[in-house]
Formats: C-alpha cells, structure tokens, sequence
C-alpha cells in the first residue's frame, strides 16, 4: 500500500447523493472510508468566541485546507480518484516521510482532539477560553479602554452572571489585577 497526499475542494459537498453537505476534505474522507481506504482529513477543534456570545463555543475546521492524506491500495488507486471532491492527481508520500512527518503530525492531531473533545463533555468553560495566559489582550471598552494587558485567566464567581477575564495591567509602577467582561476585550496579534 501506498500513501498519498491529495488535494480535495473546500467548499461544502454532500459526499453521496442525499447526504447532508460537509467541508469538501470531510466528504473525501467519508468517501475514502467507505471504500475501505484508511484516509485522514485532520481536523482542528478550536474555542471561539463567535458574535456577542460571552462563552468560547467549540469550532470544527480542517487542519491543512484543501488536503488528505490516504493510504491506497493500488487496486482501489482509480476507484479513489473518482471521489466527488478529490483532485485525480495524487502525490506520493514515501514511507520515510510517512514514518518522520505524517504519522506524528497525525498522532499530534489525534491528542489535541481527544483533549478538546474531553474539555466539551466535561463543558469545562474556563477550559474553552480562547486566550492563552500571558497573551496579550487590548480592552475595547470601559474606563481601561485601548490599554493593552495580560490575561491571566477564566474566572466565574457565584455572583456573576458570566465568566469574566482576569488580567493584570502595569499601573502606577506595580502590576493590578483587573476583572473584564470577555465581551470587552480582543487579543493582540
């Protein structure tokens, strides 16, 4: 069996007729599987804030967009490449570049979603923030508006209606710790 690299669409495609549309790698690999071929669309899970939601909420995206990687055997090669959303030409990963590259990178994939999907079903929110500690963080609005800080951490106190932002700020000549509504504050590039 050989491994390949294959280039699928990213627009959103029903992977048989009926299904219900997906992103375009998702849909290669359904199809991929199907047949029977050990195929990988990685999938990146991420914790985002999206409009005015005080809580991250968990976002499913395509860790390399507009690529799959498959395992195919060369009796299924052209059965393959007629998947609706797969490119017909192929490259070829040679075993040692599966070993060294690949199969970590999968692995690595493999441990970032087992650890996300452990922080869904336990709906640990403070864990689903989408800000690392030490980063840093430019208030939007209030009294500290346009003020860079670090953030610490997700707190959420019985007398809060959300999760609020704890952050220390440089103020006259000593670090202070500041609560932040999260809807308050972005992260700096």
């Amino acid at each position: 069996m050989n491994w390949y690299l294959g280039r699928t669409t990213t627009r959103h495609i029903a992977p048989e007729p009926g299904a219900e549309k997906e992103r375009g790698e998702f849909a290669v690999e359904r199809q991929l599987r199907a047949l029977g071929i050990e195929a990988h669309a990685p999938r990146k899970i991420e914790f985002k804030r999206v409009g005015k939601k005080r809580h991250a909420e968990p976002i499913t995206s395509a860790y390399l967009p507009g690529y799959i990687f498959a395992e195919i055997p060369a009796d299924m090669f052209t059965r393959a490449i007629q998947c609706r959303g797969i490119s017909a030409t192929l490259l070829p990963v040679t075993p040692q570049e599966v070993r060294r590259h690949v199969q970590p990178f999968l692995a690595k994939v493999d441990d970032e979603n087992a650890e996300a999907n452990h922080i869904i079903e336990s709906r640990d929110r403070a864990a689903m923030c989408q800000f690392e500690p030490g980063q840093a963080l430019e208030i939007l609005a209030g009294p500290f508006m346009d003020r860079i800080v670090q953030f610490t951490r997700m707190i959420e106190a019985a007398h809060d209606l959300h999760p609020m932002i704890e952050a220390s700020v440089q103020m006259f000549g000593q670090k202070s710790k500041v609560r932040l509504d999260p809807l308050d504050v972005k992260g700096v590039a």
